[in-house]
């Protein structure tokens, strides 16, 4: 069975390495007889670094499938890549417990927000937006008897509407996709058929996993815990990651491959390497000014509603940013409501770009 490292852009990646480590042998014998050699030896200063991060990050998602997706964990394209990583070393020390109680913890807490989040971009999701919600809830209240049937129902209707054919827990639905992790043959087809075993008799036994036909049927009763729950939702947002996958090998279907020149591969190999060591740099800035970052307790001065003008607040403060709006907003002047509403806007694009930016280079590499 072919393994995730051996994905498309995993392959073409891993043979730009190759051949950047070819040239950096060349440059390094020439470097001191050459200027231009030894520029273009600079150019990989950080290679070593990017061969490394590749290779965690490339073989991880084959390595926790193995480990963990007997016991209804699989490794999806939005997962955390550091807790992948924890959950792989927990087990080669022998201790798969402690990592399914991380998984399991992970999954039903506030942390996922930004992946409930991200299914709004699915339409078939989208149309079911208030039941995800209200699982969201209820999972962040421990209430897994109502959330688990209830997302469980989300999952299995979702894929049917995908498909136009069958549910998540149909046996030939296909929930494959070209150069995906989480659906991987070794993904969520081996995760359906671990959900969708045949539950005949009633059981007051606790169970761990999912199961469709058990819960949905009545059969399982004792269900209502926070691994139950944990897996459901990483079933959820793996589906999430396939349907993605999906819309972009439609709109972009998968060319055939063509090996790289030494020149092609050389360019790509830079513009990664540059994108990392500026990555690198912007993270290492935005490390000294949280290191300087101190808590302050909010001024004492404030009233409510509003008395007097924004001069009477310090500068930069948030005090006075909310003084500034209301007092726009007591005068009428939306004009000036609007231009700070789209300052604070611009602010939290630029750094969502940064996220986006970092996410797509450490995919990259």
């Amino acid at each position: 069975m072919d393994k995730i490292e051996d994905n498309s852009s995993f392959e073409e990646f891993r043979n730009n390495l190759k051949g950047g480590k070819s040239v950096k042998k060349i440059v390094s014998f020439l470097a001191p007889l050459s200027s231009r050699a030894k520029e273009i030896l600079d150019a990989f200063e950080n290679f070593d670094d990017i061969e490394k991060q590749f290779n965690e990050i490339s073989k991880s998602p084959d390595k926790f499938n193995n480990y963990f997706s007997g016991l209804g964990w699989i490794a999806h394209e939005s997962g955390n890549h550091d807790l992948i990583m924890e959950c792989i070393n927990l087990a080669e020390s022998d201790n798969l417990k402690a990592a399914e109680e991380k998984l399991a913890d992970h999954y039903t807490s506030e942390e996922i927000q930004w992946l409930v989040t991200s299914t709004y971009g699915v339409p078939e999701f989208r149309k079911r937006n208030s039941l995800i919600n209200v699982a969201f809830e209820d999972t962040k209240a421990q209430r897994f008897h109502s959330a688990i049937p209830l997302l469980l129902m989300i999952i299995d209707g979702t894929v049917n509407d995908i498909s136009k054919s069958k549910g998540f827990f149909a046996e030939n639905t296909d929930l494959t996709a070209w150069d995906s992790i989480a659906a991987h043959s070794t993904g969520l087809s081996k995760l359906r058929d671990i959900l969708n075993v045949t539950r005949k008799s009633t059981t007051t036994e606790e169970i761990f996993f999912p199961y469709r036909n058990g819960i949905l049927h009545g059969r399982d009763i004792s269900y209502a815990n926070k691994y139950v729950a944990g897996k459901a939702w990483l079933t959820l947002f793996a589906i999430n990651d396939w349907a993605k996958a999906l819309q972009k090998n439609k709109e972009n279907p998968p060319k055939e491959t063509k090996k790289a020149t030494l020149k092609e591969a050389l360019s790509d190999l830079k513009e990664a390497t540059d994108k990392y060591k500026l990555q690198k740099e912007k993270r290492a800035e935005t490390d000294k000014f949280m290191n300087h970052w101190k808590s302050r307790k909010p001024m004492a001065n404030i009233d409510f509603p509003v008395q007097g003008t924004e001069e009477k607040y310090t500068e930069f403060t948030p005090e006075r940013d909310v003084v500034c709006f209301l007092t726009n907003w007591q005068k009428g002047n939306y004009g000036q409501m609007a231009k700070q509403i789209c300052f604070f806007r611009m602010n939290l694009i630029w750094v969502k770009k940064q996220e986006e930016s970092e996410k797509f280079l450490t995919k990259r590499i």
